[in-house]
């Protein structure tokens, strides 16, 4: 027996307690439950903006509520019935529906809820009610189970049935929209127990049902399953052909178009999400159009070179202007989700292209109003956003905070894309300060159920691999790093499509950082050079395109070039400066430091570097920090002037002492002092590098500091240096693996 479209005994059990309500005078105290008991159990949830306007059900509803439900509201208050509760005048009136006839009849008097009731006389007592059992008419005909009349009315209503039999196609139809809310919201996979309860809903309904393809579709893309999830989009498509539905044909469209672009296949998704806005404006369903255009704008901004490449050209002209008609087009239509979405973006255009900042702050906490007023529920982007803001300022705690907010307060409702950047750039933050350990451990922890997604999976996979790749780099790993970047390595062209636009980038730093540390310079050169073109043919991030110019300057300062990297190193703080991106700004300066150091103006140079290391300890990047202070010892260690110091020490023995001159005696005293600092900025230098597990750089500390005793005449104490030296490169070279 097909599942019936409405009618239930839950249905049922509702309109006799309605009836009920309405007929019996009930106390004070049971009128509020009672009324939000039915009312939560009958009006539907709030639709959702990315489909077509249907009733969903909300996470508190359960369509397949047993007796307990109603026992649990009833059974606390009394009735007017001396010593029986309202629980057991709801069973009196379950009981006397004791045939089809009474079921009919209560259908017959559903008008009379609404006009002034009779009142009841009650003149018989519960019990003994139920003696005749559910039909008094199947009592009196003496039919028993097995019987052909018995069979036909009552034959597919046993205890053993099915799952899923008891309920209406309206309830499995809003239990279907709700899995589709959580699928397209929050990116969830169905999981196991649900999917086989959901097929046994299905089949036991005996029809076709929209949804179900449509969460088959998406269930299917999650897991990477691209040949399963274009068959049942494609059933989805044919039965909105069939129903002439042009509704859920333009949805359809919609999500083949995201598929495509998923898949990497930019031209079939360019053309689907076209049909989609020509449909949609067909229909006038501004809704679907106004998602189309949001959309079609972020893979513009995502993947520029593919987009171009597939021959899209912007219907909305730049991006500013995209973003202008969004808003305009969200405040006239009041989509406010789509609105907080627009103002977000422009934040994010505002930062990538290093225009004001407090422009940007203004966007985001815009969007955090309307949040709050219109309850849009967009606070994971919006945590994201903030954290990134923060980074780029140089504060990464208050980055860190929000990550965490977002993990620990709004991860019910954020989409399991979000929590996982939130988590993947937690562990960056807390590798910067040479945790790597506790970094893959954070991302290690993930659930489990996330990995059912392919495309989340290789997410965490890329992530921990580039953590363990830069600290293999660090530890000078040749072995490790080489096994590591078989499958980490970047593709020659940066313009390929990748998993993540984010992480695309972080591969190419990562893989050229390993090229510059093991001296091969000219291929290093040449993946810079490539890097660099294709960030400025996509106009790309100003922090990133910033990033390059200082791979460009630390190459040139490596290579034994550094008058070469000095204009590349001003021009990356010039635009950091301007950019306010505190990081980049530390390290062009202290790439300018290093490169002044070399040139013998060691003076400027300690101006420099202490200049920003007040603020670059704030940042708590171990590795920034220790190179500051290296850069930082190497300055004062020109401004004692080492040469001389070695002069007048070699002649300590040979010659006794004579009285110093005044103007001797003062620079004695400066170049001590000046390698007093020196030597303390290496031991500071030595402890950064240390945390950073950075092993060339520890040992290269350890042997200015033996430079430093050999300098002050004390071989003894040179030799000792020298050997800690050899033991730390020894002990660090031997507890490697991979």
């Amino acid at each position: 027996m097909a599942t019936p479209r409405y009618l239930t005994a839950q249905k049922i059990s509702l309109l006799v307690l309605t009836r009920l309500y309405c007929t019996s005078s009930l106390p004070y105290s049971a009128t509020i439950p009672v009324l939000s008991f039915i009312l939560s159990n009958n009006l539907p949830s709030a639709p959702s903006s990315a489909r077509p306007q249907r009733s969903n059900i909300s996470s508190q509803q359960d369509t397949c509520f047993s007796i307990d439900a109603f026992e649990d509201v009833l059974q606390e208050h009394p009735s007017n019935m001396p010593g029986r509760t309202l629980l057991d005048l709801f069973l009196k009136h379950m009981w006397e529906m004791n045939s089809f006839d009474a079921l009919h009849a209560l259908f017959d008097s559903i008008l009379d809820l609404v006009t002034p009731p009779p009142h009841a006389q009650w003149t018989k007592r519960l019990a003994g009610l139920a003696s005749s059992g559910v039909d008094m008419v199947v009592s009196e005909m003496g039919l028993r189970a097995g019987d052909d009349m018995y069979e036909i009315a009552y034959g597919n209503l046993q205890e053993d049935q099915e799952e899923g039999a008891g309920m209406s196609l309206n309830d499995l139809d809003r239990i279907l929209d709700f899995q589709l809310d959580r699928l397209q919201r929050l990116g969830d996979r169905v999981p196991g127990d649900m999917k086989s309860q959901l097929r046994n809903m299905v089949k036991s309904s005996g029809i076709v049902h929209r949804q179900a393809h449509l969460v088959q579709f998406f269930d299917a893309w999650k897991a990477g399953d691209y040949t399963s999830a274009f068959d049942n989009l494609h059933r989805y498509y044919d039965y909105a052909m069939q129903t002439r539905e042009k509704i859920h044909y333009q949805y359809a469209l919609l999500h083949m178009a995201i598929l495509q672009a998923d898949f990497g296949c930019f031209g079939e998704a360019i053309a689907a999400i076209n049909e989609t806005i020509a449909t949609a404006r067909e229909n006038q369903d501004m809704t679907c159009l106004s998602f189309s255009l949001s959309w079609l704008n972020h893979m513009a901004k995502a993947y520029p070179k593919q987009m171009r490449g597939a021959g899209y050209m912007s219907m909305l002209g730049t991006e500013r202007d995209a973003l202008a008609f969004l808003k305009a087009k969200a405040k006239e239509t009041k989509m406010y989700s789509l609105l907080c979405a627009s103002l977000l973006n422009e934040a994010k255009l505002s930062l990538a292209t290093g225009d004001s900042i407090p422009r940007a702050l203004e966007h985001i906490y815009q969007s955090s109003h309307l949040n709050i007023k219109e309850n849009v529920n967009s606070y994971g982007s919006q945590m994201l956003l903030t954290g990134t803001f923060y980074q780029r300022l140089g504060i990464p705690h208050l980055a860190n905070i929000h990550y965490e907010l977002l993990l620990d307060c709004y991860s019910h409702s954020c989409p399991i894309e979000e929590r996982l950047r939130a988590i993947a750039r937690r562990a960056f933050v807390t590798s910067q300060s040479g945790r790597y350990g506790e970094a893959i451990m954070m991302l290690e922890a993930v659930d489990s159920s996330v990995y059912k997604s392919l495309k989340f999976y290789q997410f965490l996979i890329l992530c921990i691999g580039l953590i363990k790749l830069r600290r293999a780099i660090r530890r000078s790993d040749w072995s490790t790093s080489t096994y590591l970047l078989e499958t980490l390595k970047p593709t020659a062209s940066p313009s390929t499509p990748t998993l993540d636009p984010e992480l695309s980038f972080l591969q190419h730093d990562t893989y050229i950082e390993y090229l510059i540390s093991t001296s091969q310079f000219p291929l290093a050169y040449q993946c810079i050079s490539l890097l660099a073109q294709s960030l400025k043919e996509d106009n790309a991030d100003i922090q990133q395109r910033v990033s390059v110019l200082l791979m460009q300057a630390e190459l040139w300062r490596k290579a034994g070039k550094p008058e070469r990297g000095f204009s590349v190193a001003l021009r990356a703080a010039s635009v950091s400066f301007r950019a306010r991106l505190a990081s980049s700004l530390w390290s062009a300066v202290g790439c300018l430091g290093a490169i002044l150091n070399t040139l013998g103006e060691c003076r400027e140079a300690r101006r420099l570097v202490e200049t920003v290391l007040p603020q670059a300890l704030e940042g708590a990047d171990t590795m920034l920090t220790g190179t500051l202070y290296s850069h930082l010892a190497d300055s004062y260690m020109g401004l004692a002037n080492p040469t001389a110091l070695t002069v007048s020490t070699s002649n300590a023995g040979s010659h006794p002492p004579s009285t110093p001159r005044a103007g001797e005696l003062t620079s004695n005293r400066s170049r001590v002092a000046n390698i007093a600092k020196a030597e303390l900025y290496v031991d500071r230098a030595r402890e950064c590098f240390q945390k950073a597990a950075y092993l060339d750089g520890e040992c290269e500390q350890l042997m200015k500091k033996a430079i430093i005793a050999k300098l002050r005449g004390d071989e003894k104490v040179a030799e000792e240096w020298a050997m800690r030296h050899n033991s730390v490169w020894d002990e660090g070279y031997g507890s490697q693996d991979v």
